[in-house]
């Protein structure tokens, strides 16, 4: 192979592996709280306990249908973006990456000693672990993953940003919030 296919080839590859990794890390830093939030909830806490006493094929079929569903769903939003519809591919790809996260994440943290009691999980999900360490330390040392972790930090601060924004609107003087005070307005004006 020559060096200026190498070359492009690792760059197309670099330029992959980063949007791949900013996109989860962002996701990630709105989904993991949120489905942290849920778990907290007595139902989310006896469905938990259920799934928990569950045999380790079981929580296998239950951790994999999922993503059997939604991994064809971002294909799909592929497609639509290949089409030209970038607002539905893009719902749909937010939609399905949110989901498929947040039950992944969620099942997985559930049923993870019993997932790793079955040899070839445990195999697949050691060498996984051990592919993904190795292109972070490869990412962390290229400009273009610095750029990224740049980016992704701004990204986060804007997010914090528009979130306090909206709590202290929601919340406003204390009072249950502008948004509740304008409602209250609105009903005591006549209408005609």
């Amino acid at each position: 192979m020559s060096q200026a296919f190498r070359r492009v080839a690792n760059t197309l590859l670099l330029a992959i592996a980063v949007c791949v990794v900013v996109v989860d890390d962002i996701f990630r830093a709105f989904v993991i709280p949120a489905v942290q939030a849920l778990a907290r909830l007595p139902v989310m806490r006896w469905l938990e306990a259920l799934i928990s006493r569950l045999p380790p094929y079981g929580i296998l079929t239950l951790f994999l249908v999922p993503l059997a569903i939604i991994e064809p769903l971002k294909v799909y939003a592929l497609y639509l973006f290949s089409l030209g519809h970038f607002a539905s591919g893009l719902l749909i790809f937010f939609i399905a990456k949110v989901v498929g996260l947040g039950l992944a994440e969620r099942l997985f943290a559930i049923g993870r000693d019993k997932l790793l009691t079955i040899g070839w999980f445990a195999w697949c999900f050691a060498k996984t672990v051990a592919i993904r360490d190795r292109v972070h330390a490869w990412l962390a040392g290229t400009w273009a993953w610095q750029q990224a972790l740049r980016f992704v930090k701004a990204a986060r601060q804007a997010a914090t940003k528009v979130a306090s924004g909206l709590s202290g609107f929601l919340k406003g003087d204390g009072r249950r919030g502008w948004l509740a005070a304008a409602r209250r307005r609105l009903r005591q004006r006549p209408i005609l």
